[in-house]
């Protein structure tokens, strides 16, 4: 039986790939992720003094550089900013799918892993979220942290805002996609971010993403009056990201 997360009709009503002319940018170095079939660009930013380098999967729609201004205010809470593409986005090759996304995270890490010396944090937004839990799920070596901000934390509810109603998945569809199971393995220290007034992706799910989390350490919070995509214009975010990544840092 085929699975709905590969039929094309379903991945292009998920994926939303914006093309960018790649222009260098001052303080940052790109990088080449290989892949089955792709080539993935990474920009990793320079931030002298940062404890920690920040690996961010961004959300739908967006690409690297929208994060080129951004990366200054993460190097003041303590975080040299690496951003990838998914296939088909920005610099990247390929076309994007939701199982090709969730395989292509560890590549990305790994990349970064090799560039960048020092402990990381993955952060997954939104749509990123998905691979941020796909990592999540097994302890890796210098993975001090995770960040999940407002992501999805029930796969049924990523179909049925795509007008795929199913009671339930097949079972390996289960294991590959729903990211509470992958949360439930996840001891690593978690933070996650979610906006109190988000129509997108509702708070409920972030806070189940929140209860299914194994960590030991882990901290939800909730930003008054936010919705999916202004977080980052509220101090409560950049203060709750802050005290996570100092909690987290050596």
């Amino acid at each position: 039986m085929t699975s709905i997360f590969d039929d094309p009709r379903f991945n292009a009503s998920l994926f939303f790939p914006s093309k960018l002319p790649l222009r260098p940018v001052a303080g940052a170095r790109d990088l080449w992720v290989e892949v089955d079939g792709a080539r993935l660009h990474l920009r990793a930013h320079d931030a002298p003094g940062a404890a920690v380098t920040l690996l961010l999967f961004h959300g739908n729609g967006e690409t690297v550089p929208d994060y080129d201004q951004a990366a200054r205010a993460f190097a003041d809470v303590g975080a040299a900013l690496a951003v990838v593409d998914y296939r088909g986005y920005g610099a990247s090759t390929g076309a994007p799918t939701l199982r090709a996304c969730l395989a292509d995270a560890l590549p990305a890490l790994d990349a970064l892993l090799a560039a960048a010396p020092g402990p990381v944090v993955v952060m997954g937004r939104s749509l990123g979220g998905g691979c941020a839990a796909e990592l999540a799920k097994t302890p890796r070596p210098r993975v001090v942290g995770y960040v999940f901000e407002s992501a999805p934390g029930d796969v049924l509810g990523i179909l049925r805002r795509r007008g795929v109603h199913l009671d339930a998945l097949p079972e390996d569809d289960a294991a590959a996609f729903s990211p509470l199971p992958k949360l439930a393995r996840c001891e690593t220290p978690a933070l996650v971010l979610h906006g109190a007034c988000d129509t997108l992706i509702p708070l409920s799910e972030g806070e189940a993403s929140f209860a299914a989390l194994a960590s030991a350490q882990k901290s939800l919070a909730v930003v008054p009056e936010a919705g999916h995509n202004d977080l980052s214009f509220r101090p409560e975010y950049w203060t709750a990201l802050a005290n996570f990544l100092a909690s987290v840092s050596p």
